[in-house]
């Protein structure tokens, strides 16, 4: 067998025809060092028996690769160590059913995995055999692939398990209590295919000012990870697959009631963003998924935080490091709470929205200052909001184009007066393109609400960001969604047929199609 150098992982050229012939199992590129090379050799490997076989123990996703086509090509490799074994054993194809019983009684670790292999296949002789606890994945990977006797089974249990978490290829050794959540990468989600590309250059690796202004070339080149990669090859292929067809999951009628103990097949999406943007520990709790965010979902965060103190005091135990947004929106509502115990000299990630949608005590304002003399800005514009007039005299605020809009806004003439009075000797700071600073006035300091109404809920929703106020810089809005679902169907149908409409409809053209019917019925009746 050829050896291949650990030095053709330090190489990270990228060659285009390389990763062609590795997707193909046909050459294992030179160069090893690029992450987009190595997957499309991981999915040669697993869709090419006895490709790229020289690969193993290079790297363990290689060797992972090796393994899993061995047993689905109806060998059973010699593992032992832990990151020898394979997670997906199923997908591009699945091995005999006797391969699988061998598999798990030689390595018992793996019969769940087996188990859902069995899913797959309809093994269901085998997965009776393999007296498993009734796990929640296998059971939505049968209910995908309607191999019912193996779903019904494992329904009418009184209590489900979670064996395995798809998000970060894990077995457990002791299954936990679950349910079926929608996290499950099942057999049709394998299928929708991405083209490999390019890996962007580094934007440090710019070494002129032209190359300085290719930030959206390289956000254009960076590929977008899938939610799950059971596969360890990110679903890569040399194409691109055609959308799925949208599945028309109305999830509209889960938004309003309490969820169901076992969610059906479904595109969660919605609800992840949902609970979030109204900060429902509960349902936020069982349905994100970790590590993973949707779309917005941090916007959607940020205003549930900013809104609901609860929700911030639970994101402020979640452990980890959490996006900058995030702990911006937790440090803001709670000095809003006039709590300033996170609040110290070395504090990070200060928030400049701290006045919406409530009001520190004045007393917190120069606690506050008092603790970081860079919040300054921020209390000054609290002072004139909230019309702290004596403090805002002790305060002697620079001016800056924020606090001279609020002033010129504001009942109370001393504000304008003294900002104007101290342009001359100290300027007026201007925040430029600092999306931080961005503010509305106090008149548009509320919600608003659309007139737009979508008869099906969108198969990739996402909150509207340039709409609300802005939480440090980024305003967020499911309004759109609210509406919809506040509108009945049978005055979607009504509407929809009167204005002509198939998609959706703006309900104020509808309610002024309503008024000049009315007036004609009157005029005729006359």
């Amino acid at each position: 067998m050829i050896h291949i150098s650990t030095d053709s992982l330090l190489n990270k050229k990228y060659n285009e025809e390389d990763c062609f012939l590795a997707v193909r199992g046909q050459r294992i590129p030179k160069a090893l060092g690029e992450e987009i090379t190595q997957l499309c050799v991981v999915r040669g490997i697993r869709y090419h028996p006895g490709f790229a076989t020289e690969l193993r123990g290079l790297l363990p996703k290689f060797t992972r690769a090796l393994n899993a086509r061995d047993i689905m090509s109806d060998k059973i490799p010699d593992m032992s160590e832990p990151d020898e074994f394979p997670y997906c054993i199923w997908y591009p194809e699945t091995a005999k059913e006797e391969t699988y019983r061998v598999l798990a009684i030689r390595y018992p670790q793996m019969k769940y995995l087996v188990g859902r292999a069995c899913a797959v296949a309809n093994y269901v002789n085998l997965f009776k055999e393999l007296g498993l606890l009734p796990e929640a994945h296998i059971a939505e990977e049968a209910r995908e692939n309607q191999q019912w006797e193996i779903y019904e089974a494992i329904m009418a249990a009184d209590l489900r398990y979670n064996a395995m978490d798809d998000y970060t290829r894990t077995v457990f050794l002791k299954p936990v209590p679950g349910y079926l959540n929608a996290d499950t990468a099942v057999r049709s989600y394998l299928d929708v295919k991405t083209k490999f590309r390019k890996p962007p250059r580094s934007l440090s690796d710019s070494d002129t000012d032209e190359d300085e202004g290719d930030f959206f070339d390289f956000v254009d080149a960076v590929r977008e990870h899938g939610l799950f990669d059971i596969t360890e090859d990110d679903r890569i292929d040399e194409f691109t697959s055609e959308p799925p067809p949208q599945r028309n999951d109305d999830v509209s009628h889960l938004m309003y009631t309490p969820l169901p103990a076992d969610l059906p097949t479904m595109n969660k999406d919605l609800l992840i963003l949902m609970a979030a943007y109204y900060g429902n520990i509960e349902r936020y709790a069982r349905l994100r998924r970790p590590n993973n965010w949707v779309t917005t979902e941090v916007e959607c965060v940020v205003r549930g935080i900013y809104h609901n103190s609860m929700f911030a005091k639970w994101w402020s135990l979640q452990p980890g490091e959490h996006p900058i947004r995030i702990e911006q929106a937790i440090n803001a509502r709670f000095i809003m709470n006039n709590d300033l115990s996170r609040i110290m000299p070395e504090t990070k990630f200060l928030p400049y929205c701290i006045w919406y949608p409530s009001f520190p005590h004045v007393a917190t304002c120069k606690e506050l200052l008092r603790r970081l003399p860079s919040m300054k800005p921020a209390v000054a514009r609290v002072c004139i909001l909230r019309d702290y007039s004596d403090y805002w005299d002790e305060l002697d605020a620079d001016p800056d184009v924020n606090l001279m809009e609020d002033a010129r806004e504001s009942l109370n003439p001393k504000y304008l007066r003294d900002l104007e009075g101290r342009i001359p000797e100290r300027g007026c700071r201007d925040f430029g393109r600092d999306s931080t600073y961005s503010i509305v006035p106090r008149q548009y300091m509320f919600e608003h609400t659309p007139t737009l109404v979508f008869n099906n809920v969108p198969d990739e929703p996402y909150a509207e960001i340039q709409m609300g106020v802005p939480y440090n810089g980024r305003g967020t809005s499911m309004a759109y969604y609210e509406l919809s679902v506040s509108v009945p169907d049978e005055v979607k149908k009504v509407a929809n047929e009167e204005l002509g409409e198939s998609s959706g409809f703006d309900i104020a053209e509808y309610y002024d199609f309503l008024g000049m019917k009315r007036q004609s019925n009157l005029s005729s009746s006359s």
